[in-house]
Parts: structure tokens; C-alpha cells; sequence
């Protein structure tokens, strides 16, 4: 063959392999574009992010690299780059959906897979990803898997990432457990064969199962450094993780370790990051170990038990840049951040809010140069706010509210130009201030200044405008009517508190030309007139309670999370167009009619309805059954008739029924034992019959229980005495009967002493969140009150106190003893038992009833001596032991000594002070029976009774003469006389 056929030759056979092979000639094997295209076809792209999916060269498709010396797909990476929580989080719907090809597996070369951020539905993790043994990267993180994790992952051995996360946890309506998507059961026998991983990431996935063995399994693996573990139900001891000399990251909130900080701590150099927020930790933070953790740069402790002085070395770190202890019980002063005998600082967050810190905020603070955010709200500090914080230039939010903060704001604050969020609301500021200081920090968001004591100036003729500011708080400011100039230009404003202030007149119409105005508060003030021609349907928040707007609300239209016009002098109907989908309360009005039946139209997420304290007059709406949301629902005192809908009992997430002071019959209707979480059960005041309904004693959360001045009858049902949580028990004024059960020792509320005079309300958990770890709106939104017979006359009581714990069953037909173990019941501070038919003798062991203050045993049949142990009842105020059978001297020593003779007579057996050996009643009460004398005793006795009238009248005339006539002579004792007379009669009339 000549040279030039041979060069023919081969060139022709150079041409025709790089047609056969012309995929591999152009970057990509042919069969690995086949399986990504089958891949590609089992998902859902709605944003067209795989559109370059197309052509012969998949390896310049998006996502894809290949091995440019074999041409293999080594790295797949189709993570959502819109995700939430992204800057371009504007695109949250741009997730991959669907199913996972199998095609997806005989990509056997692929060395990084990241999935992450999209919706697979709720799928398993494929089983097959253990044939991918090449992998070294696999991020699965938020992508919507679930199930159990599958063992196979074990068999990926060159593994150096891995990420199963899952940003989703939820709690089921009857339980308090959590529930996860995903689980590992047998995290121990797959994990242990990733000898190679470096990077482990499983937030959110149970491991409850692995509570015992975890520690162990990530130990053998020697190349982890970074741990996140966050969330999966992990309980007991953290493990020691010594083995891990190399760790760096550990990343375990919200497990649970109710233990102390683990000593091995201490000996761990290599610390960078370290989350143990929300684990239960109790103890103090351990000194030794903040020696020895130079490395670390981010320390996060909060929400935890932990308690003690802060340790002063935690502000030396020279890299420590994020300190987060909030929610905890630190105590003493606060660390001296800054100080010049200490390294330089590399802060930018100290939060130490929600402690006990106390004295006042250290001046060096000013010299933390690169502090963006500093958060000391809710604690004690005292003293002035220092000027030094006005060098703080990168300063970005300052949140100092809830303290006992001193002095004024400082003219220094006009000069932290970065700032955006300024809250000093809720201390004992004072001064006159201008609004127009803060007029040169323009990129203000947030500005708190509520419930201090000083004066907000807004001039008419300075008006500052924050293009940026979205919520002020201005509450209880004195401020009057000079703020209108300036609001009506904050037209980014979202929020708006002006409460608790001196505004009188109308609503000004403007806040309708506010365009992001959602949440607007002017309560408690001296707004009055009619309500203004607002778009009330673009609001989410309106609080105008305790003011005095008059006139009808037929023409409201609401649509929003939160109502809230109570406490002011509407009249009229209810309009059906008021809908709050959170919270709605009209109560203190002079609204009439009935409750409408389309408040719950179709079901929503109404939490709280109030519409007590009006004059509505008809039956509850049997549609109110469809608020399954419901949590407070309060018709109290209103002229409500009819009987108590079966539907009722379809409000299983009732917290609070107050029906109290209407005009309800019939039977408590069984349906509502279905209402298991409730705490506070009032019918009070009706008309309510039948007996008293054993399932109450199946509300185990139930701690307030009036069903006073009914007509309910038969005995008390042992359950009610084994409700651990009650604390408020009122039978009185019906018509039971049988005798009180002696199983008081399940009182466990009633036995406790606890002092802690906490309101139980529903505070702050409806606020809106304003995006800078502050709500807006945290005021009292309700709290439960009840209706107590006090001395003869029924008392509302607008707070509840923890420490508040009554027992009234008095004006009943009980029978029987007093239980000797009544007097475990410490914790109460009132008991009533009075007008029934009770005998036997007063319990010695009631004289451990230490916090009692009110004691009433009176109309009874009560015999014997009164206990000496009484004595001992040293906070005693009221007694009245009156129309009983009880003998003996009464005892004498501590407030015995200063009850009258009221709290004693009608027993005609007692003597000594205060009764004075004065003649009793032989009588035993209106409730108690008599005993016949004989009637030749009773005619001497009348006949005695007679010589001793006309002897007392002769010597009174007789002394009363005297007394005249020496007045009469003599000048002097006659002003004296007259005189004295004068003062008592003042002195009366001032009692």
C-alpha cells in the first residue's frame, strides 16, 4: 500500500471512531446521560431549573461535573439555591418534586450528591444510594424524606459528609411528644462503618432509641470534628467524646440532659462551636472549662436551669464572637466585657437576657469595638444607662427592656447611626425626651420606649421621618395630641403601640393612609366617639379597649388575627361581619341580642372569645361547637338562657368555659368530658340541676372549679378529690348532700405551699414577631377570673394567683366529719364549710394549715373543744366558728387574741375571752336543731328574766340622772363630756 492510502486509510478510520464514540469525544458517556435524563424525567421542575438538561455534553449541564480525564459524572448538585431563609428567599417554590429515578444509582462514579432543600413528598431514603461507594459528600438536608433511615448508607465507607436533617417537627393535638419524619432505629450498626466521615448533620431525625449508645458509635469514628445532633429526642448523660480529639462543632439543643456541664468539657482544647441550647443543663457554668476552650469563638447556652454567679473569665476570650445564655438563672453582676486589663475583644453578640443579673451595665461594655448585638432584657439591672455604649458605631440592636434601668437616654444614642433596633421599653427611665434625637439613625426598624416614667416630646413643628421604621412602642409615654404631624409620615410603619397614654378626642382618620399599618394599639386612653371609617380589613391587630367609644358596631367589618373592643359603651347587636381568626373580645359593653351563629361560620383558628359582661339574651349557638380551636371561651355574666349545647364537647382544645351569672339550665351535658385539656370550668350562677358529673375528675389539667349557686344535688363525687392541679373548688350554695370524701391526699395543688404568685393568663403567646427577637404586641391578651363568696357577698376576682387555693363548700346539706386529712391541704388560704349540717369535732390537723387566712365552720353541729393547734394558723384574718355545739375555753395566744366574740357565739358550751363568760344563745344556728327545754324552768326563767329587766332600768334611770345633773352644775366636766362625745362620733363616722 502506497504512503498516501495508508494516510487515506487511517484518517477515514479516525473519522469513523470519533462518530461511533462521539459522546465520549465531546465530554459525556452516553449511557451516564441516559440515566440522568431518566432521573430528570421522574421530577417535577416547576421553575425549569434543569432547562440545560439538553444536548450530547452533559457535563455542561446544571449541576453536573464531570472527571475531565475518564468523562464520568463524579458530582451531582441540584440543591434548591432558593431556599428558605436564602436572600432570594422570594423563590421558596422552586423545589425539585417527585420521585427518585433509580437511573440515579448506576451513576457509579458520582463523588458529591446534594439533594437538598427540595420536596421528594414524603418518600424513604432510597436503599440504593449504598451502591454509590464512591461518594465522599451526600446532603439529603431538608428535602422532605421520610421513614427510617436506611442501613445501606453504612456501606458508603469513603463517606465525609453527611447531612439527613430535617427542618420539620411537629406535636400531635393530644400530646406533647414530638414527631419526627425520620428516625434512625439502628443508628449504631450503620454509622460505625463511616470510618472516613468528618461532617455528621442529623437535626431533626429521632434517635430517641439511641439515647444509650450514641456517644459510643460517633467515638469510633476518629476523623469527626463536626457534630449536629440538634432535636432528636437524645436523653440522659452527654457521653464523654474524648476520642474525638480533632472536635470542633458540637451541636446538640433541644435534647434532653437535665444533668450538669460534663466535666470532660474541660479537657476538650479543641472547642470551636458549642450548642447546647434548650438540654435542661442544670448547675453552674464551669470555670475551668472556659480556661481551657481558647479556640472558641461561639458558645450557645440558653434556655437551660443553669444557675449561679457568671464567671468573669467567660469576658476574657479573645476569639469568643458569640455568647448566647439567655433564659437561664445567672445571678450577680454581669462580667466586666471589655475591661482594659483584659485581651482584646472579638464580640458581636452577648446575650444574656431573660436572668437574674443584677447592679448596673459595666462602662467598659463601649470598648467592644465590633459588638453588633447586645441583649440584656429581662433582668435586674439597676442604675444608669453608661454613655460608653454610645461608641458602639456597628452596634445594629440593643435591647435593654424589662429591667430597673434609672436616669434618662442618653444624647450619646444619637450617634449609633447603625443601629436598627433600639428597646428600652418596661423600666424606670425618666425625663423629657424628643423624639427628634434619634432622627440621624436612619436605618432604624424598631424603636421601644414603652412603660417607663418619662415624657416623649413629639413636636408638630420638628418631624423627624424614619423611611425604614416598621414598629414603634410608645405605650404609657404621656404623650398627648401633638403625635399626629409626626405619624402621619412614617408611612413604612407596620405597628403601632400608643397605650396607657393621655390621647383624647376621635381616632384620627389618617392611620388609613398609613399602607402597612397591620397592628395598631391605642387602648387605654380617652379616645371617645363614634368608631372611625377605618379599613379595618387591612388591620391583623386592633386594641382599643378602656376607652369610651359609644354607638352600635354593626358597621364594623373585621377580617383579621385580633380584636379587641372591650371595656367601652357600644350598644347594639354583634355584626356577623367580625371575624378575628386569634382572638376577639367585646366583654364590658352594652352589647344586646345573641351571639351570632356565624362567629364560627365554617372552622377556623379562633383561640379566644370574650364577650362576657354585656347584655346578650338567647341561647349559645349550637355552630359554636365548630371553633375546634378554641381555647378561652367566656360568656360570663350576660342574660343567657336555654341549656348548655351537646356541642360543646367538640371544643377539645378548651383551656377556659366561663358561663358564669346567666340564666342556664338543665343538665351539665356529658359531651363535655371530651374537653380533657380544660383548666378553668365556671357555671357559676345559673340554673344548672342534677348531680354533680363524676368525669369532671378526668380533667386532670383542671384548676379552677366553680359550679356555685346552681341547683345541683346528691354527693360529691370522690374523682373531684383526685385532681392533682386544683386549686379553686366551689360547691357552695346548692343542695348537696352525703359527706365530704376523705381522699384529700390527691389534692397535690392544694397541698403544695408554692408562694410564686404567678397570674395564669394567656400572655404574649398571640404576639406578632417583629423578625428582631422581639413581639410587638406581648400584652395581657386575658386573664381568668372568678366569681367567690367572701363574707356573705360574691367577689370577682379579676387575677387568679397560683397561690391562690380556696375550698367553698358552704350553704350545702353535707353531713358526716370534717376528714382528718383536711389538714394536709396547706397550700389553702381560704376554707368555707359553713351552713351544712357537719358534726363531730374540729380536727386537730388543722392546725397544720399554716397559709389559712380565712376560716369558716359556722352553722353546723360541730362539738367538743376547738383544737389548740388552731393557734398556730398565725396568717389567720377571718374566723367564725359561730352556731356550732362547741365547749371548752376558746384558745387564746397569736391572732387568737384578736377574733371578737362573733367568731364564737352561738355555742352556748364556750367560755372565756373574747366571750367574757357572757350570757350564749342556746340555740345552734338556722341549720342546727333545738332542744326543748322543760317548761317549768322556762317560766322561772322568764319570771327571773322580768325582776332582772326592771332592776337594770331603775339603776340606768337612776345613773343616767346622776350624770345629767352633775353636767348640768358643773361647766367644766360637761366640755370635757362633750368633748370626748365629739371625737367618738368623728371616729365612727371616719371607720
Amino acid at each position: 500500500m502506497s504512503p498516501i492510502s495508508f494516510y487515506i486509510a487511517l484518517s477515514l478510520a479516525l473519522g469513523i471512531a470519533m462518530v461511533i464514540d462521539f459522546p465520549y469525544a465531546s465530554g459525556c458517556r452516553g449511557d451516564e446521560r441516559s440515566y440522568l435524563l431518566d432521573f430528570k424525567g421522574g421530577l417535577n421542575d416547576s421553575c425549569a431549573r434543569l432547562s440545560s438538561w439538553q444536548g450530547y455534553n452533559c457535563c455542561e449541564w446544571q449541576g453536573i461535573v464531570c472527571d475531565y480525564g475518564t468523562n464520568h459524572v463524579i458530582q451531582l448538585d441540584l440543591k434548591n439555591p432558593y431556599h428558605e431563609g436564602d436572600e432570594h428567599g422570594y423563590q421558596i417554590n422552586c423545589e425539585l418534586r417527585g420521585k427518585i429515578h433509580p437511573a440515579l444509582f448506576n451513576l457509579q462514579y458520582v463523588e458529591h450528591l446534594d439533594l437538598s432543600w427540595n420536596d421528594f413528598e414524603g418518600i424513604a431514603i432510597p436503599s440504593q444510594l449504598g451502591r454509590l461507594r464512591r461518594l465522599t459528600f451526600l446532603n439529603l438536608a431538608y428535602a422532605r424524606f421520610e421513614g427510617e433511615v436506611p442501613l445501606e448508607l453504612g456501606n458508603l465507607s469513603a463517606l465525609q459528609h453527611l447531612d439527613l436533617s430535617d427542618y420539620y417537627l411537629y406535636f400531635s393535638e393530644d400530646s406533647d411528644n414530638p414527631n419526627w419524619r425520620l428516625k434512625s432505629s439502628r443508628f449504631d450498626q450503620w454509622i460505625r462503618s463511616l470510618r472516613n466521615l468528618e461532617y455528621l448533620a442529623m437535626k431533626k431525625v429521632n434517635l430517641e432509641k439511641e439515647s444509650h449508645n450514641w456517644g459510643a458509635s460517633l467515638s469510633s469514628l476518629p476523623n469527626l470534628n463536626q457534630i449536629y445532633l440538634s432535636h432528636c429526642g437524645l436523653s440522659g448523660n452527654i457521653p464523654s467524646l474524648l476520642n474525638l480529639t480533632h472536635l470542633s462543632h458540637l451541636h446538640l439543643r433541644g435534647n434532653s440532659f437535665p444533668f450538669p456541664v460534663p466535666a470532660w468539657f474541660q479537657n476538650v482544647s479543641s472547642f470551636v462551636c458549642l450548642d447546647l441550647c434548650g438540654c435542661g443543663l442544670s448547675g453552674s457554668i464551669p470555670s475551668e472549662f472556659l480556661q481551657n476552650s481558647l479556640s472558641l469563638t461561639n458558645l450557645r447556652l440558653a434556655t437551660n436551669s443553669l444557675g449561679g454567679v457568671t464567671p468573669t473569665s467567660i469576658a476574657n476570650f479573645s476569639k469568643l464572637k458569640t455568647l448566647v445564655v439567655f433564659g437561664n438563672y445567672l445571678e450577680g453582676d454581669m462580667p466586666p466585657f471589655g475591661s482594659p486589663l483584659g485581651p482584646p475583644s472579638s464580640f458581636l453578640r452577648i446575650d444574656l437576657s431573660g436572668n437574674n443579673l443584677k447592679g448596673g451595665i459595666p462602662d467598659c461594655l463601649g470598648r467592644l469595638s465590633s459588638l453588633q448585638y447586645l441583649f440584656l432584657y429581662d433582668n435586674q439591672l439597676n442604675g444608669y444607662i453608661p454613655a460608653s455604649l454610645g461608641q458602639l458605631s456597628v452596634l445594629r440592636q440593643l435591647e435593654l427592656d424589662n429591667n430597673q434601668l434609672s436616669g434618662g437616654i442618653l444624647n450619646s444614642f444619637a450617634e449609633l447611626t447603625a443601629l436598627e433596633v433600639l428597646s428600652l421599653s418596661s423600666n424606670n427611665l425618666t425625663g423629657c425626651i424628643s423624639i427628634s434625637m434619634f432622627q440621624n439613625l436612619t436605618k432604624l426598624r424598631i424603636l421601644l420606649l414603652s412603660r417607663n416614667r418619662m415624657t416623649i416630646n413629639i413636636s408638630s413643628s420638628r418631624v423627624p421621618q424614619f423611611s425604614h421604621l416598621q414598629h414603634l412602642g410608645l405605650s404609657s409615654c404621656n404623650i398627648g395630641e401633638s403625635f399626629q404631624a409626626f405619624l402621619s409620615s412614617q408611612y413604612s410603619l407596620e405597628t403601632l403601640d400608643l397605650s396607657d397614654n393621655i390621647i383624647r378626642g376621635d381616632v384620627p382618620t389618617w392611620l388609613r393612609d398609613l399602607p402597612s399599618l397591620y397592628m395598631l394599639n391605642l387602648s387605654n386612653n380617652q379616645l371617645e366617639g363614634l368608631l372611625p371609617p377605618l379599613n379595618y380589613s387591612n388591620f391583623k391587630v386592633v386594641d382599643l379597649h378602656n376607652n369610651s367609644f359609644h354607638g352600635p358596631i354593626s358597621a364594623l367589618s373585621f377580617d383579621g388575627l385580633q380584636l379587641d373592643l372591650s371595656h367601652n359603651k357600644f350598644n347594639g347587636s354583634i355584626p356577623d361581619k367580625i371575624i378575628a381568626l386569634l382572638y376577639l373580645s367585646l366583654s364590658a359593653n352594652n352589647l344586646s341580642g345573641g351571639v351570632p351563629h356565624s362567629m364560627c361560620r365554617v372552622e377556623n383558628d379562633l383561640k379566644i372569645l370574650d364577650l362576657s359582661d354585656n347584655r346578650l339574651k338567647d341561647v349559645i349557638p349550637a355552630d359554636l361547637g365548630r371553633c375546634s380551636s378554641l381555647k378561652i371561651f367566656n360568656l360570663a355574666q350576660n342574660d343567657l338562657y336555654g341549656e348548655m349545647p351537646e356541642q360543646m364537647g367538640n371544643l377539645n382544645q378548651l383551656e377556659t368555659l366561663n358561663l358564669n351569672g346567666n340564666n342556664l339550665h338543665g343538665i351539665i351535658p356529658s359531651s363535655i368530658a371530651n374537653c380533657t385539656n380544660i383548666q378553668v370550668f365556671d357555671i357559676g350562677n345559673n340554673r344548672f340541676k342534677g348531680t354533680i358529673p363524676f368525669w369532671i375528675g378526668k380533667m386532670r389539667d383542671l384548676q379552677i372549679l366553680s359550679l356555685t349557686n346552681n341547683k345541683l344535688e346528691g354527693s360529691i363525687p370522690a374523682q373531684l378529690f383526685e385532681l392533682q392541679n386544683l386549686q379553686i373548688l366551689d360547691l357552695s350554695h346548692n343542695n348537696i348532700s352525703g359527706a365530704i370524701p376523705k381522699s384529700l391526699e390527691m389534692l397535690h395543688a392544694m397541698i403544695n405551699q408554692s408562694q410564686s404568685f404567678e397570674t395564669r393568663s394567656l400572655k404574649g403567646s398571640l404576639g406578632l414577631w417583629t423578625g428582631a427577637d422581639t413581639y410587638i404586641y406581648d400584652g395581657v391578651l386575658f386573664v381568668d377570673q372568678i366569681t367567690l363568696w367572701i363574707k356573705g357577698t360574691p367577689r370577682p376576682y379579676p387575677k387568679i394567683w397560683s397561690s391562690f387555693k380556696v375550698m367553698d363548700l358552704s350553704h350545702n346539706k353535707l353531713s358526716g366529719s370534717i376528714p382528718q386529712a383536711m389538714g394536709l391541704l396547706q397550700g389553702l388560704v381560704a376554707l368555707n364549710i359553713s351552713n351544712n349540717n357537719i358534726s363531730g369535732s374540729i380536727p386537730e390537723s388543722m392546725g397544720q394549715m399554716v397559709n389559712l387566712q380565712s376560716l369558716d365552720l359556722s352553722i353546723n353541729m360541730l362539738s367538743g373543744k376547738i383544737p389548740q393547734e388552731l393557734v398556730s394558723l398565725t396568717f389567720l384574718s377571718v374566723l367564725n366558728l359561730s352556731e356550732n355545739m362547741l365547749s371548752g375555753l376558746i384558745p387564746q395566744g397569736n391572732q387568737f387574741s384578736t377574733f371578737e366574740a362573733s367568731s364564737f357565739l352561738g355555742n352556748p358550751k364556750l367560755r372565756g375571752p373574747p366571750l367574757e363568760n357572757r350570757k350564749q344563745s342556746s340555740g345552734f344556728g338556722e341549720r342546727g336543731s333545738q332542744v326543748k327545754p322543760n317548761r317549768t324552768v322556762v317560766a322561772n326563767a322568764d319570771k327571773m328574766d322580768r325582776w332582772w329587766a326592771v332592776s337594770v332600768g331603775l339603776c340606768f334611770g337612776v345613773g343616767f340622772a346622776t350624770v345629767i345633773a352633775v353636767l348640768c352644775f358643773h361647766v367644766e366636766w360637761s366640755y370635757i363630756c362633750f368633748s370626748w362625745l365629739d371625737g367618738l362620733v368623728v371616729y365612727l363616722c371616719e371607720r
